[in-house]
């Protein structure tokens, strides 16, 4: 046998190739072989179930008006993305428990949704072009429209064991009919005066931690030529290319930029250093536009931002004082004592005022509500800090107007509290 073998090499490795590749296909998924092989790719893997890119991109297309802004695109990725392995999640736990949903539902979704309808009907043509337009094939469409409404579904289920105890209702009975009496005192950094000016050694410590306030952002001016004529046009553009800037042209720079048609303004965000110009049309109009110059971002030195250095510096200074001085009226209420302030009164103010006013949230709400205590703040203003003292809480006598809208709010809330407890849990038995 092994004589046989050295005869026939070549055809022996062929043969226990084919054996080897027979044995890792017994062993292994043709999902795990994809995956070693970088055959499939994935955003993310939730209990060995594939999240591709694909899917990632077309959840990403239903936020393209926030992908467009630049400071906005990395949370809405990561927002998507951890909404996706949510419904993964959510789609194994249903699988689990036998809840799918049906190919009929599948089919009625897909010929009752508008977007594959022509005339009020379903349109073959048009669902088809829609998911070639999105890169979908009919396949991968139908099983993705599955995977969500059996999600769906699984929420359903969730949904009709949701409810309201009285307890929860009382709850927010109270808080939404308490109202309050008793007397602000409004603290303004304007009335505050700091005892002395500022050294020169003071401020100039004040820049170098605040650098970052004084920075100029970088600066483009660019230069604009429109004419209606095609060939002028090109004639300006062909200059420019060459090297020479046309004599007029309209400066344009700052806010004279959100004047220019919004496919003008796209070719003009897009020109760079190494690609100063381009033309364009809109409408009637042909455009040349050319990046003139570029002033790159700096930080203002101390003397040239040394006016503003002392303003900020006072600014500062004042908030810190005017805090201060809240926190000691504060204490000087808790204790009984008198204070040099004339207060503002206030009758029947709602909590919801309260907290649109003040930011007021989390624990601090049931405190003012809840609570025997009087004396509330610092709460930082618009115009200042304000010091709460509550003289007396008095539920209103007209309650809660709608009750059934008050009843669906609490149970909304109480079962997207719910889901979220429900998917942290998935998350933490899950191989993600």
């Amino acid at each position: 046998m092994y004589a046989l073998i050295q005869k026939h090499k070549r055809l022996a490795a062929i043969v226990i190739a084919v054996a080897s590749l027979s044995f890792l296909f017994w062993m292994f998924s043709v999902a795990d072989l994809k995956q070693m092989f970088g055959l499939k790719r994935c955003v993310a893997d939730v209990e060995g179930s594939c999240i591709t890119p694909r899917e990632f991109r077309y959840e990403l297309l239903k936020y393209a008006n926030l992908m467009e802004k630049e400071d906005l695109r990395s949370l809405v990725k990561r927002q998507v993305l951890y909404s996706l392995i949510n419904r993964e999640a959510f789609y194994i736990k249903a699988l689990r428990l036998g809840i799918v949903a049906s190919d009929r539902e599948v089919y009625d979704a897909i010929r009752n949704d508008s977007s594959f309808q022509e005339g009020g009907k379903f349109s073959l043509r048009k669902y088809r072009e829609t998911l070639e337009r999105a890169g979908f094939t009919p396949a991968e469409y139908e099983t993705y429209l599955k995977k969500l409404l059996t999600v769906r579904k699984l929420i359903r289920f969730i949904e009709m064991g949701t409810y309201l105890t009285d307890r929860e209702i009382e709850f927010q009975e109270r808080i939404l009919a308490t109202r309050f009496f008793g007397r602000a005192y409004l603290i303004s950094p304007e009335r505050i005066k700091p005892s002395s000016s500022p050294t020169e050694k003071e401020l100039r410590e004040f820049y170098t931690k605040n650098r970052d306030r004084f920075r100029v952002p970088e600066k483009k001016v660019y230069r604009l030529w429109k004419t209606e004529k095609k060939e002028k046009a090109h004639s300006l553009y062909s200059q420019i290319k060459k090297g020479r800037v046309p004599e007029g042209g309209r400066k344009l720079e700052g806010r004279e930029l959100d004047t220019l048609p919004g496919q003008v303004l796209q070719a003009l965000k897009s020109l760079r250093v190494d690609r100063p110009y381009t033309l364009t049309k809109s409408g009637e109009t042909y455009y040349i536009l050319l990046l003139e110059k570029v002033e790159p971002e700096r930080v203002k030195s101390f003397e040239e931002a040394k006016e503003e250095i002392e303003r900020l510096y006072f600014e500062e200074e004042k908030e810190k004082l005017s805090f201060k001085k809240a926190r000691e009226i504060k204490d000087a209420l808790a204790k009984g004592r008198r204070v040099d302030l004339k207060p503002l009164r206030f009758e029947e103010t709602s909590l919801d005022e309260f907290m649109k006013l003040f930011r007021i949230q989390g624990e601090e709400v049931l405190r003012l509500v809840f609570s025997e205590e009087k004396v509330f703040g610092p709460y930082k203003t618009g115009g200042g800090y304000v010091v709460l003292y509550i003289e007396k809480r008095v539920l209103s006598e007209e309650g809660v107007k709608n009750m059934t809208a008050l009843k669906e709010s609490l149970k909304k809330a109480k079962l997207d509290s719910l889901l979220n407890l429900f998917a942290d849990s998935l998350l933490k038995s899950m191989d993600v």
